[in-house]
């Protein structure tokens, strides 16, 4: 049995772990379907990095009655889980650096809400697991700093389209 905090917790930690890896999977194919190869692997090894930490969560919270959230009813800071690339975001001819700054970006807010519930919660089990997972966050987001350290420069150049605008006469 657990706490009603611990519960709360862990029902938003498997809703985001779960969303960053549908989006992951989601990008994945689209940059395969426009022959952007690097970049549909890393959205690949993305998920994959989702799904093992989604694994992780779900093996703490088999042990615990978690809430049934509506979408409504998760307490997010903005309209989607953290860990979740907004699609605005996203260029089918981005480069691999683009990619990994939005994955930093997603692993820097994911580190932020586990750490917002480590320093809120009122219940210490909570607040360990959550600073637990808000330091495996910032493991992941130093990964991807020292991965981008070892990439070459954009040109910009990537983004431009070859063929010009269809517009009706």
């Amino acid at each position: 049995m657990s706490t009603q905090p611990l519960a709360d917790f862990l029902a938003h930690s498997v809703e985001l772990e779960s969303e960053a890896r549908e989006r992951y999977l989601e990008l994945a194919e689209s940059m395969a379907a426009h022959h952007n190869d690097a970049v549909s692997e890393f959205f690949l090894r993305m998920a994959e990095e989702s799904r093992l930490h989604l694994e992780e969560v779900g093996g703490i919270a088999k042990d615990h009655d978690l809430p049934e959230l509506k979408a409504w009813e998760f307490q997010w800071p903005d309209e989607e889980s953290p860990e979740t690339t907004s699609y605005e975001a996203v260029h089918y001819r981005m480069s691999l650096r683009e990619a990994m700054l939005l994955a930093l970006d997603n692993e820097r807010a994911a580190e932020k809400f586990y750490a917002s519930f480590a320093r809120s919660s009122s219940d210490e089990n909570t607040r360990k697991l959550a600073a637990q997972f808000a330091a495996e966050e910032a493991s992941h987001a130093a990964q991807l700093v020292k991965k981008l350290g070892a990439l070459p420069a954009d040109s910009g150049q990537h983004l431009e389209e070859d063929d010009d605008p269809h517009m009706p006469e």
